[in-house]
């Protein structure tokens, strides 16, 4: 629920919306996010944007606001080798944290996305992935969601296990078999081991023979 108040009466309430601040050729962005606790020490700042009066965003009970819903079940959906960046306007970024394959509970997503209200979107499952990458990312729809409906995916994660992981790539000794009697007789030149060894030392592993 939004409700305008005096800016003095604003702290400890959640932004309803972005305040933008323009200073003339030294910066013009949001200097207060939409979801911002104010503080008091925020209001000397405030009333020089000339914010006397505030929206705010008031929530009734059982409702969670976009970031704190998107942080719980960012919470279920992240396994192994997965950090979390966030949250911001209810979004939530999953960054790999290993060399790997990413491993996507694929039933888990659709009984996620079948919810509505929020959304999980991720990369293909098995996908190459490398630290740092953003590898999926879960968003909440509307400014506010009911807590029910965040508590049914928490469920589905604990009944189905981390929905995201990173499983990563084993470093091997490898050996290489090259096959062919007209390269065994040296009729032509053995081409194909070294594809298959920068093949191999991409994955971090090594041709030993």
């Amino acid at each position: 629920m939004f409700k305008k108040i005096p800016v003095e009466k604003a702290v400890g309430k959640r932004l309803a919306h972005d305040l933008t601040q323009i200073i003339p050729g030294k910066f013009k962005g949001a200097a207060f996010r939409k979801g911002h606790v104010v503080k008091k020490e925020d209001l000397p700042r405030l009333l020089d944007m000339g914010k006397r009066q505030l929206f705010v965003l008031e929530l009734s009970p059982g409702e969670l606001h976009e970031n704190e819903a998107a942080v719980r079940m960012a919470r279920g959906m992240a396994g192994k080798g997965i950090g979390r960046r966030g949250p911001r306007e209810g979004k939530i970024d999953f960054l790999s944290k290993a060399f790997g394959l990413l491993k996507v509970n694929a039933p888990a997503v659709e009984r996620i996305n079948a919810l509505g209200a929020l959304i999980l979107s991720t990369r293909h499952n098995l996908s190459t992935v490398h630290p740092g990458e953003v590898v999926a990312g879960n968003r909440i729809i509307p400014l506010t969601i009911r807590e029910s409906k965040v508590r049914k995916v928490e469920e589905i994660c604990r009944r189905s296990g981390p929905v995201l992981e990173i499983l990563p790539f084993r470093k091997k000794k490898v050996g290489v078999v090259v096959t062919g009697s007209e390269i065994f007789d040296g009729r032509i030149k053995d081409l194909s081991a070294a594809i298959v060894r920068r093949k191999v030392e991409q994955f971090g592993s090594k041709v030993v023979r």
